[in-house]
């Protein structure tokens, strides 16, 4: 049996109300049992609507990984974190806390990539072998397609212990000449794979990049859980290559995590 490794895992979650946590500790529960994740990295979407440090803390404070067994946390962050905290202990208490993926959307939270703190962040993490994850469409600071993958070049050549994970929904994929190049520059970018939805996409990337360059992600609650599962359940590909973008890539990149 395939297991699966979600790293796309999204809760609106402030758990105001007890009733309310416990609803959606069970939703959790059902959806991951159901699927067969064994494993998943929650995001709580009101550190991405609201404020990054409220929401962050919101997820911490609901205990769910006391709840359900191989549940880690995915903290947002914007260039604030960096003076706003010691962030070399702000890092170190997040591991502690079960957090093992950053994420960032600068053109949501309106910062630069390249942001003079946000250097300092990106430096520390890839010490720290800290794995990231970044939306390509956050990458298109004009609204007209314009990504910044220079930018993105110069952040993965400067932090190569930094596993990057670039997240692509189905419209971002058509733009896939903008990354094809630093998927063969950099081994220390990835591809998460619930916005791959065509015939033959994943397999396609399978057989340019190998499986090792896959990671699997749902996008729930945007997507149903059950679609990224079955595409790759249902694929032609040979087990090993399902097993690596199903959990091995994840798990290995998790593994990799040196936290003095």
């Amino acid at each position: 049996m395939t297991k699966f490794f979600d790293v796309n895992f999204w809760i609106n979650g402030s758990f105001y109300s007890k009733e309310e946590r416990e609803d959606s500790i069970a939703k959790i529960k059902k959806i991951i049992e159901d699927n067969d994740i064994s494993n998943l990295i929650v995001t709580n979407k009101l550190a991405f609507d609201y404020d990054w440090n409220i929401g962050n803390g919101k997820l911490l404070n609901s205990n769910l990984c006391r709840e359900i067994n191989s549940l880690y946390y995915s903290y947002i962050l914007t260039p604030d974190a960096y003076f706003t905290y010691d962030f070399e202990k702000y890092v170190k208490k997040a591991f502690t806390d079960g957090v093992r993926l950053f994420r960032f959307f600068p053109k949501h939270h309106l910062f630069y990539i390249n942001d003079y703190y946000m250097k300092k962040i990106f430096r520390l993490l890839s010490e720290n072998k800290f794995p990231v994850m970044i939306d390509l469409k956050e990458l298109d600071i004009t609204g007209n397609k314009y990504f910044e993958i220079n930018i993105l070049e110069r952040i993965l050549d400067e932090n190569k212990e930094m596993p990057v994970i670039l997240e692509t929904s189905l419209k971002q994929c058509m733009f896939d000449r903008y990354y094809f190049p630093l998927l063969e520059k950099f081994k220390n970018l990835y591809l998460e794979v619930s916005g791959m939805l065509l015939i033959d996409q994943i397999e396609g990337y399978v057989e340019k990049f190998g499986s090792k360059r896959l990671i699997f992600g749902t996008d729930y609650p945007y997507l149903a859980a059950e679609l990224s599962a079955n595409r790759i359940l249902l694929s032609e590909m040979n087990k090993s290559d399902k097993e690596n973008i199903a959990f091995n890539n994840i798990d290995n990149i998790l593994r990799g995590i040196e936290i003095g």
